[in-house]
């Protein structure tokens, strides 16, 4: 066995090896053994120790867990009944003088290999999200009211958590109340519920239907972490600005969703398209100016929220999506995927970008605009007029 490499063993087989990773100590690959899967496997799924004398491997892919040395990978490889990776018998001795053929360079006997029956690739997971109401975990289901731990209180928060809302006028207690969002202290009594989003500014995700399907917390103190993240180099994982619960999809939602059906952001969406932007701040925000809109809670779009724009777009505002995103570099990135996946679909148009409107705008978020900023965009977004602007660049 030490003489033989794996290489070597899979073409006296007639085994064609997918392509191989090395992994530490270990290389790592798709299973290519006849071992009875019904379904094709990750690309790492097999762990084999090419470098140890015995070849010893383990498989990974659930509900296997398979292993041994190269006298179970031939078993596995060859042709015939296999012993399941323990040959005994006339079946050790038959993989025994293989190992053995494999050494002198004497071409195998067997006939040649049939590769293994195709296995299907299984279908993608559905992505979709249940309301907490409706999930099987009882403790989620406890979470439907969490905004009862909320206080929008700014004396009662910690110092930056306090200056986060004093930063941000617009979130006002009523408006919080109403969007049913707030600051979770990190101590609310003995109740653990919400354990990962407290000591943060919580959201709620609503369904279309304006079920609560999760809720999401921004920490206030991503811009103290974030220089921290920069002036040490980067060499760490960048800070978390939201937080979402594991297992959410959020790449199929749209934050606001849950307010495009009320008659007056019809009549507005239908003057102004369907906005689009990046946070739950933008959208709070331009609801208290009368403008609805939904946001992406990313700076990139993806195509189911492409998909789910476009099909608002269509039902609601004459087909036309309006996209606003962050006029800082990133967002400007995020504008032209936007524009391009949007593009596919139905009409799109571009709200305002870092050169528009004299520059003014640049490294803006829609959160930071006032009325007299909105009206001027507004005025543009409805007659496709912008003062000081012509054809020729003048």
């Amino acid at each position: 066995m030490p003489q033989i490499s794996l290489e070597q063993a899979a073409a006296f087989y007639g085994v064609t090896l997918p392509e191989l990773k090395r992994v530490g100590a270990e290389t790592r690959t798709a299973c290519f053994l006849h071992c009875g899967k019904k379904e094709a496997t990750g690309d790492r799924a097999l762990a084999i120790q090419v470098d140890d004398p015995a070849k010893r491997w383990h498989c990974h892919n659930y509900s296997c867990g398979k292993g041994g040395n190269l006298v179970s990978l031939c078993d596995l490889m060859k042709q015939g009944d296999s012993a399941g990776g323990r040959p005994r018998g006339e079946r050790f001795k038959q993989i025994a003088a293989d190992l053995k053929a494999i050494v002198e360079g004497v071409p195998s006997s067997d006939p040649p290999a049939s590769p293994p029956p195709p296995v299907p690739a299984p279908a993608p997971a559905e992505k979709k999200n249940v309301p907490l109401a409706e999930s099987e975990n009882e403790r989620a289901r406890g979470l439907v009211a969490l905004d009862r731990k909320f206080t929008s209180d700014i004396a009662a928060m910690p110092p930056r958590a306090g200056a986060y809302f004093r930063r941000r006028p617009f979130l006002s207690p009523e408006v919080l109340s109403a969007w049913r969002a707030g600051y979770l202290p990190r101590d609310v009594g003995e109740d653990k519920s919400g354990g990962t989003m407290r000591g943060k500014i919580v959201y709620p995700y609503f369904s279309e239907g304006g079920d609560v399907l999760t809720w999401f917390g921004r920490d206030p103190d991503f811009e103290d972490k974030h220089q921290q993240w920069i002036a040490g180099g980067r060499s760490e994982k960048e800070p978390e600005k939201f937080h979402f619960v594991k297992g959410f999809h959020r790449g199929v939602e749209l934050f606001g969703q849950n307010r495009l059906r009320e008659e007056a952001a019809q009549e507005r969406m239908k003057q102004l398209g369907l906005i689009l932007v990046e946070g739950p701040n933008d959208v709070i925000r331009l609801s208290t100016l009368g403008v609805p809109a939904v946001g992406l809670c990313s700076n990139t779009i993806t195509r189911e929220q492409a998909m789910k724009a476009a099909m608002l777009a269509r039902e609601m505002s004459n087909g036309i999506v309006t996209v606003l995103l962050d006029c800082d570099p990133e967002g400007l990135a995020g504008m032209k995927q936007c524009l391009g996946y949007i593009s596919q679909l139905t009409p799109v148009r571009l709200a305002w970008s870092d050169r528009m409107f004299g520059g003014k705008f640049k490294d803006r978020q829609p959160e930071s605009l006032t009325i007299e900023e909105w009206q001027e965009i507004e005025e543009f977004v409805r007659s496709g007029k912008m003062e000081g602007w012509s054809l020729s660049g003048a």
